[in-house]
């Protein structure tokens, strides 16, 4: 079966869209790793910047420098945050008693 033009055009550019996506993901979770932008950063630029919000909650509290994934994972539990849950769906109040535990 042939693949039309229009069809081969708009793969290409959700693959593209997707590759930029993944791309700046990378660069919000690496600037947190290498302690360029804070958590609180992160939180505030969220509401603003859709690729802030979009970030599981899990991998920027694993990527705070001296924080590992078990710590992490175990704060986002006893705040009652699942591990698929996305920054900007994070509400104020975890917010703040995220920045304070993740330091």
């Amino acid at each position: 079966m042939a693949v039309s033009a229009t069809t081969a055009r708009q793969t290409d550019e959700v693959l593209a869209r997707a590759t930029k996506l993944r791309n700046d993901l990378e660069s919000v979770i690496s600037g947190v790793a290498a302690g360029s932008v804070t958590l609180a950063q992160v939180f505030e630029r969220s509401s603003v910047d859709a690729v802030c919000g979009f970030v599981y909650l899990v991998k920027i509290a694993e990527s705070v420098p001296g924080i590992g994934k078990v710590r992490a994972r175990r704060v986002l539990e006893e705040l009652g945050l699942g591990e698929r849950t996305r920054v900007s769906e994070v509400s104020a109040s975890d917010r703040d008693s995220l920045v304070k535990v993740l330091r």
